[in-house]
C-alpha cells in the first residue's frame, strides 16, 4: 500500500502564487532541515508547465556566473511563450546573489518574459 505524501500549507500557497501571474519573487527560507526544498519539489511535481530546478549547495560555492547560466536555461524553456518556473535552491551560497537576481529580474520584467522565480535560502 502507497502512503499518502505530507503536504504542508506551504505547497498549496505557493503553487497559486505562481500560477498567478508574474508579480513578485517568492522566497522560501527557513532553518536547515525544515522541509524547503521537499515542498518546493512537490510544487514543481504539480505544476503543469515548464520549470528549471537548480542547487547552489555545491562543494565549492558557486560564482555570480552561475545565477545567470541557471536563468538563461530557464529562459530558452520558455522560447514557446509559456510560462517556467526558476527554482534556485541555497542561493544564499552564491556571492552577490541579491544583485544578480534582482537585474535579471528586472531584464525580464523589461522584456515581458515570464519566468516566475523562487528562491530558497
Amino acid at each position: 500500500m502507497v502512503q499518502p505524501t505530507f503536504k504542508r500549507d506551504l505547497v498549496v500557497t505557493l503553487l497559486q502564487r505562481i500560477s498567478q501571474e508574474r508579480q513578485f519573487i517568492q522566497v522560501v527560507t527557513g532553518p536547515r532541515q525544515v522541509g524547503k526544498t521537499t515542498a518546493v519539489q512537490q510544487v514543481l511535481e504539480a505544476w503543469p508547465g515548464l520549470r528549471h530546478y537548480a542547487s547552489a549547495d555545491l562543494p565549492a560555492p558557486p560564482q555570480p556566473g552561475w545565477i545567470e547560466q541557471q536563468w538563461e536555461l530557464a529562459r530558452l524553456r520558455s522560447t514557446s511563450g509559456q510560462p517556467v518556473i526558476l527554482v534556485l535552491d541555497e542561493v544564499q551560497k552564491v556571492w552577490r546573489w541579491s544583485e544578480v537576481v534582482k537585474r535579471f529580474w528586472d531584464e525580464d520584467s523589461r522584456e515581458g518574459r515570464d519566468v516566475r522565480v523562487v528562491i530558497l535560502g
